[in-house]
């Protein structure tokens, strides 16, 4: 076998081990790349199945404010549509796509359409990275066969008889093992660098997940904290203002009551000093007309007070076990305000249906407040209620004037047929 034929065979299989390594790389990242879509896939795919879960809405009231709320949890646009009636196909590009169906329904499916995650963005700048290195890579790799060549062709001109080409065509072998090597290196520390930076994508991932769970966690507390403990408390005020005035208490022992009523005082205002606003609490297992008259007798303890409900049982029925914990919360945290700001003596809690929604109101004779002026709560009590009726898909408006009282309505629409 002659010189350049060696040299050539040399090159010829330091660049195929070149390649080889360069086109296996090419494939992982691919392989990764698709099992990081996959990965988002679900993981939007689990959040959305969650969101119509924690959402209790049917498709046909799907309107679309509710589709772009959705859609920015998501990160992305919700389109909603029947399955005999398929939308346009979405464009193609980073974005990526999937669909799925609502539960408890047979005719609705969702398409979700949302930004694929920043790392894969950063993979396919990465591969075009590495095409270029890698053309660069095969150009620098001819430069020595060209230069062995070029050296074998003069050392053979000047003295075919004398081993110096050999030697020149050693060295530049060697040279060409030294930098193969080099690039080898090269490669593994990149596609080491690439796999740490993944692992820290997903980290970062789960670590913002925990964080927004455990904010969800302190919103609900607040919440419950809210609506049962202070208004149980208040409650107990009430008793113990009862008893003090209908009792003839010796002085020692009324001085006890008015220290506990001053230390329930002192409670609730601390406990409300680290409220938060989230979901609705419970009602273990009551119906609606059961719950409300058990929080009409709790507040129904102070002199001339007097609470009256007017239920239209058509309306009672329509509803929904689910909601009667939210609803309960929203009417006592109405009646408890009437109390303490309106100084009401009548309060009456209404009940009544519409053609596609169903009315409840707390009416009182207090006080009464001018629009816009609260009447001295912490403000929590009034967006609580709004988030509540939210939640449940309706309204809630108060209208108040100055000296005759307040009206609190709340408006649901009818989630089952009459």
């Amino acid at each position: 076998m002659n010189l350049n034929t060696r040299s050539l065979g040399l090159a010829i299989l330091l660049l195929l081990f070149f390649l080889g390594a360069a086109v296996s790389l090419q494939w992982w990242l691919q392989r990764e790349t698709r099992q990081l879509q996959t990965l988002a896939v679900d993981e939007q795919r689990a959040l959305l199945v969650r969101l119509i879960a924690a959402g209790a809405r049917p498709p046909a009231q799907w309107d679309g404010a509710y589709q772009r709320e959705l859609g920015a949890m998501l990160g992305g646009t919700v389109e909603l549509y029947r399955t005999d009636t398929p939308p346009r196909p979405a464009g193609h590009g980073s974005a990526l796509t999937f669909t799925q169906a609502v539960a408890g329904t047979a005719d609705w499916q969702v398409r979700v359409t949302f930004a694929g995650p920043a790392l894969l963005r950063v993979q396919v700048l990465h591969q075009r990275f590495l095409a270029v290195i890698v053309l660069l890579a095969l150009l620098l790799a001819l430069v020595p066969l060209l230069a062995v060549l070029l050296d074998s062709r003069r050392a053979l001109s000047l003295d075919g008889a004398t081993r110096t080409p050999w030697a020149a065509v050693r060295a530049h072998a060697t040279g060409m093992e030294h930098f193969a090597k080099i690039s080898n290196e090269r490669t593994a520390a990149l596609a080491e660098e690439h796999g740490a930076r993944v692992r820290a994508e997903e980290d970062l991932q789960v670590n913002r997940t925990l964080l927004d769970h455990s904010v969800g966690e302190r919103i609900r507390l607040g919440r419950d904290l809210h609506d049962n403990i202070c208004q149980t408390l208040y409650a107990v005020c009430l008793t113990l203002e009862s008893v003090q005035k209908k009792s003839a208490l010796g002085p020692e022992l009324a001085q006890r009551v008015d220290q506990c009523m001053g230390e329930l005082r002192r409670i609730n205002r601390e406990v409300r000093a680290y409220l938060q606003d989230l979901e609705p609490g419970r009602v273990n297992g009551q119906s609606f007309t059961g719950a409300l008259a058990g929080m009409i007798e709790s507040f129904a303890a102070g002199d001339g007070i007097r609470i009256e409900q007017r239920l239209d049982e058509e309306a009672v029925a329509l509803i929904a076990p689910p909601h009667v914990a939210e609803i309960m919360n929203i009417l006592r945290e109405a009646v408890s305000n009437s109390l303490r700001h309106g100084h009401a003596r009548h309060i009456t809690v209404r009940a009544g249906r519409g053609e596609q929604s169903i009315a409840l109101a707390v009416q009182d004779d207090g006080v009464g407040f001018a629009p816009g002026r609260p009447r001295g709560d912490s403000g929590h009590g009034l967006v609580n209620m709004q988030a509540r009726a939210a939640a449940l898909g309706g309204t809630l408006r108060v209208e108040s004037t100055p000296g005759k009282g307040t009206r609190v309505l709340l408006n649901l629409p009818v989630i089952s047929p009459p």
